[in-house]
């Protein structure tokens, strides 16, 4: 057995000098994998029965409670020899001890083409065997079904079950699969049947069981970047009486610089004084600012954020006859996932789309607080270097780094700048232009649809045929990915393409992928630099996969997004750049100003998703207290007992007796404490929505949101044992039975997600803006020493954490639920 080792340099030294959660040594690995690979090979002479029945054994041992020490070892080297008899398929070293670190609860990062899929199993099998269940949280859809019914059948020689669940499936077909061993679903999907559960009036309705095990696939992108989205399930309510038709049109009669302002670094519009005095005019209203026009206000705030922020084939896609939101980080549209607080039904009315009321919030919750739900979690991803200090913070994970299986011999050039745009993307299209000549496949990621639908025009008009993947085509993703690396293919597409899936060369033709390896492999391109590093290597992780050779190269222009919202171009005028020019910017200087302005911005994304926790952490809180009397009246655990304390129990026990009279209170107690939560969530949205003002007299707008909803959910707990009682004072005994008690429920419900990024600014506003980038790179050097020191003070406090981790271990309509 050969030891598997990570290369480790300066950075790395420096790293764990400084005590960032990252594990590049791995010989604690070394005692487990080597009694694995003795094993196997005793495990190599039994017969396929014998080997089964071995497989069988660790099971009944695991319900039985007798796992004896080696259990864990025992296990995988079984899963090793089943998965090369039936896959064909056996675990590398670095397989074996990716799954070594997943079972131990860490965040694994492995290279694209390694084999994540398969490393999975192990871990989760051996979760399962216990017969509580495993979730496998996949990217999307497509990736939950092709890897349940990839690993079916060795999951099914161990004597496990294995399921998936997809959007639409029915409420049946969900209890079905989460009662399987290990289920195969996103983590959105997971989320709302969590959320649909919690609003289930008959235990016969619930879908899942209780958690138990997580393993997150790209973990990155569900605990960091999906972190922050609510996800939501929503009751349908009256129209609002303001029209949003009439506030988009009263919108579109104002003039920029005239009737509002806008501020490209803070994301912001603003009506001026002659603006306000139209608007007025206009609507015949008086004051805007009269407290008997607050919603009016807000209508018109929504309208005109929707229509001078929010762009088509940007933030989001026409199609369908309805809006499609397009996500920043993977330029796809999200299905079910809706702005907040008007600015959805603003839009709708922007482009005349017959819209749909946000309707009532029943449920929500983040999906940072959905995953803490699982008593054991982890994860694996190929970039969970630069994230790995926000996953320890938010999830006490520690990232492990697992070496390639084949060295990494991708060639990574150096970015290429220029000094506005129409220059970058002539340089794009030469590049592809002279690659494509040599029949070089070629992957150039876009930051939008509209990028990537222009390149590509461009490159028609070259003369050079291409592919083009973006949230208009997505349904195509496969079968374009599938061909990316053929001789010749030319693939335009937006952020993350194919993540999950893998580009090989030449297809599944050997020879046509030889002639690919012979002119250096996958040429990939990237047209812009991200707000996180993540999103770079995903796309650069393309190329060289498995030992395959490559290439990347990001064309930048000081007319991109990131670099125009941070002000670059206006630093380095006059200094190093003095004129728009057709060729690249060659100073190094220009280089490094834009990979500090990109650290700035993930200092600031993470500080936002840290301060956003800490808000959702107050009503998560709340949450789960009320949610824990809820699911306990729900299952029985806990008798309904609040009508007992009224003067009209006994006459109704006489006239009905005691089951129809517990189902009744059961019924209204679960009603009392939706309609008290629904209330309590429109409390918090209202608070939220402006409580950053409260910052400019010089208080805390965390610490006064946390006190006034510690305050509602106080006043919550006093009034709803009144709420139930009064609910029985309603009852007419006289007149009829205890049978035709009536409990109105939403008459649909449907969920979303929320793309908060409204309150985001409002956060980013406050703990940094525009020209404050010198201050926060100051203070970082600054307080270097101090951050260093600290590191090895926490380095030390946590020697010996990995024995000790080891000891440790024992939108869319859906059914009415109502």
């Amino acid at each position: 057995m050969d030891r598997v080792r990570n290369p480790l340099g300066w950075r790395e030294r420096l790293a764990r000098l400084s005590g960032v959660p990252i594990e590049f040594d791995l010989q604690h690995y070394d005692a487990d994998l080597q009694a694995i690979c003795e094993l196997e090979s005793q495990l190599a002479a039994l017969s396929d029965e014998e080997l089964e029945r071995r497989a069988h054994a660790l099971k009944e041992m695991a319900r039985a409670g007798d796992r004896q020490v080696d259990f864990r070892v025992r296990c995988f080297a079984t899963v090793r020899e089943l998965s090369s008899r039936v896959l064909g398929l056996r675990p590398f070293d670095e397989q074996m001890i990716a799954a070594l670190a997943l079972d131990r609860g860490t965040i694994v990062e492995m290279q694209t083409g390694e084999g994540k899929t398969l490393a999975a199993v192990m871990p989760a099998a051996l979760n399962a065997l216990s017969g509580a269940g495993v979730h496998v949280l996949t990217f999307n859809d497509y990736l939950a079904r092709r890897d349940a019914e990839w690993m079916g059948p060795l999951y099914r020689r161990l004597g496990l079950s294995s399921e998936y669940v997809q959007h639409g499936m029915s409420a049946e077909s969900r209890r079905r699969a989460y009662l399987a061993d290990v289920t195969y679903v996103t983590a959105k999907e997971a989320g709302f049947d969590h959320l649909r559960d919690l609003l289930a009036v008959d235990a016969q309705e619930l879908v899942q069981r209780p958690f138990h095990f997580a393993l997150v696939d790209e973990a990155d992108s569900l605990l960091i970047d999906e972190a922050r989205i609510p996800l939501v399930v929503a009751g349908r309510v009256h129209e609002p009486a303001v029209s949003t038709k009439l506030m988009a049109g009263v919108v579109a009669a104002l003039t920029p610089g005239m009737h509002f302002d806008t501020d490209e670094y803070s994301r912001d519009v603003a009506l001026t004084e002659e603006g306000i005095e139209h608007v007025e005019r206009m609507l015949g209203c008086g004051s805007l600012h009269d407290e008997r026009n607050y919603r009016l206000l807000t209508q018109l705030n929504c309208a005109l954020h929707a229509r001078a922020l929010l762009r088509r084939d940007v933030d989001y896609l026409v199609g369908d006859g309805g809006i499609g939101i397009i996500d920043e980080l993977t330029g796809r549209v999200v299905p079910d996932r809706h702005w907040p607080d008007g600015l959805q039904a603003a839009l709708e009315a922007k482009e005349g789309i017959e819209g749909q009321s946000d309707g009532r919030i029943l449920g929500s919750i983040t999906m940072q607080h959905f995953l803490q739900n699982y008593p054991r979690l982890c994860g694996m991803t190929g970039t969970a270097q630069p994230a790995a200090i926000e996953l320890r913070e938010l999830y006490g994970l520690t990232t492990v780094v697992i070496p390639p299986h084949r060295p990494l011999i991708r060639v990574d050039q150096p970015d290429v700048v220029f000094s506005h745009r129409d220059a970058k993307e002539e340089a794009v299209i030469s590049e592809v232009v002279r690659a494509h000549a040599s029949r070089r496949p070629v992957l150039v990621g876009t930051l939008t649809v509209e990028e990537s639908e222009r390149i590509a025009a461009n490159l028609c008009a070259a003369g050079v045929a291409c592919e083009v993947l973006n949230a208009k085509n997505d349904a195509a993703e496969a079968r374009i990915i599938a061909a990316a690396g053929r001789l010749g293919a030319v693939t335009i597409a937006t952020n993350m393409a194919g993540r999950g899936t893998d580009i090989r060369l030449g297809a599944e033709d050997q020879d046509e992928r030889d002639r690919v390896v012979a002119l250096g492999g996958l040429y990939v391109i990237g047209t812009n630099r991200h707000e996180s590093r993540r999103i770079d290597l995903q796309l650069k992780g393309r190329a060289g996969r498995q030992g395959d050779p490559g290439e990347t190269r990001m064309f930048v222009s000081l007319e991109d997004d990131l670099l125009v919202r941070y002000g670059l171009e206006r630093l380095l005028a006059g200094r190093f750049v003095t004129s728009r020019r057709a060729g690249p910017i060659e100073h190094p200087v220009v280089l490094q100003e834009i990979a500090r302005v990109q650290r700035i911005v993930e200092g600031q994304t993470f500080e936002i998703r840290k301060t956003l926790s800490r808000y959702s952490s107050t009503l998560e809180r709340q949450r789960r207290i009320l949610m824990e009397r809820r699911q306990s009246v729900l299952t029985g655990q806990r008798a309904p007992d609040v009508w007992e304390q009224s003067n009209r129990w006994h006459p109704l026990l006489e006239r009905a007796g005691l089951d129809a009279v517990r189902r009744a209170e059961r019924a209204v107690t679960l009603n009392e404490i939706d309609k008290a939560w629904r209330d309590h969530l429109a409390r918090a949205a209202d608070l939220r929505e402006g409580i950053h003002l409260v910052s400019l007299g010089g208080h805390d707008p965390l610490g006064r949101f946390t006190t006034e909803m510690t305050r509602a959910f106080q006043r919550l707990e006093e009034s709803l044992d009144d709420s139930i009682l009064q609910a029985l004072e309603k009852l007419d005994i006289d007149s009829g039975t205890i049978d035709s008690l009536e409990i109105k429920g939403p008459s649909a419900t449907w969920t979303y997600l929320i793309n908060d990024d409204a309150f985001r600014n409002q956060i980013g506003m406050l703990l940094t803006g525009p020209g404050r980038a010198t201050f926060a790179i100051g203070a970082a050097i600054a307080s270097m020493p101090l951050l260093i020191g600290w590191g090895l003070i926490d380095r030390w406090k946590r020697k010996g954490t990995f024995a000790e981790r080891d000891k440790k271990q024992t939108g869319r309509k859906v059914s009415p639920r109502f």
